[in-house]
């Protein structure tokens, strides 16, 4: 069974100075620790005379697996505080990178945190999330006169219609919410007067924008 999780659903980033010092903040959409050491690579590649590049990434969704870097700063004043921002809003399958170039003035331990976290969050407040939901995928095969009463049923419900194939009847390929899911067939079964057949094939995540 698919658990439902938050992500963003593409690359953001933003920056800012504090101090003199430049933050580069990146939220990327991961699934893999491949994806996050991809990822990473990229970023040093793009800033590579960066003083730092510190970074946390959650993974998963049942159980989730996390990491965080300080990337050379004091131990626990940059990785742990980004961390706690992904954590915070309830973020998973999410890698968060923040690239500081020395402006020469030292913020102390409390200054880099709010620094390291503050930078993320912006970011994380500007990305593009979404909430990942789990849909059942079904396939229901009706006759041609059934179609007009299920065109005219599914507009504003829960139901994403996939594809539609036509032979002798029709067979219908949708995602919809698995609780809705028996409701849905009970109003196909009346609709046609017993002659729908609908079968669950699977479940796959559907993003829906926050």
């Amino acid at each position: 069974m698919l658990t439902p999780y938050s992500s963003p659903v593409a690359s953001c980033r933003t920056q800012m100075e504090i101090k003199k010092s430049l933050f580069i903040a990146d939220i990327i959409p991961v699934h893999t620790t491949d994806d996050v050491e991809s990822a990473l690579a990229a970023i040093k590649k793009e800033f590579k005379d960066a003083t730092h590049h510190c970074y946390a990434y959650r993974l998963g969704t049942t159980q989730i697996a996390e990491k965080s870097s300080d990337g050379g700063e004091p131990s626990g004043t940059a990785g742990h505080p980004m961390l706690h921002v992904l954590q915070g809003n309830e973020l998973t399958n999410v890698l968060g990178i923040v690239t500081r170039y020395f402006g020469g003035i030292k913020l102390g331990a409390g200054g880099l945190a709010r620094a390291y976290a503050g930078s993320l969050a912006d970011t994380v407040k500007a990305a593009p999330l979404a909430r990942y939901t789990p849909h059942n995928r079904m396939e229901l095969t009706i006759p041609y006169s059934a179609v007009g009463s299920f065109e005219h049923y599914v507009e504003g419900t829960d139901i994403r219609v996939l594809d539609r194939a036509f032979s002798d009847k029709v067979k219908i390929s949708f995602l919809c919410l698995p609780e809705k899911a028996e409701d849905h067939a009970r109003v196909f079964t009346d609709m046609t007067a017993g002659k729908a057949q609908i079968e669950k094939i699977g479940e796959e995540y559907v993003p829906i924008r926050k």
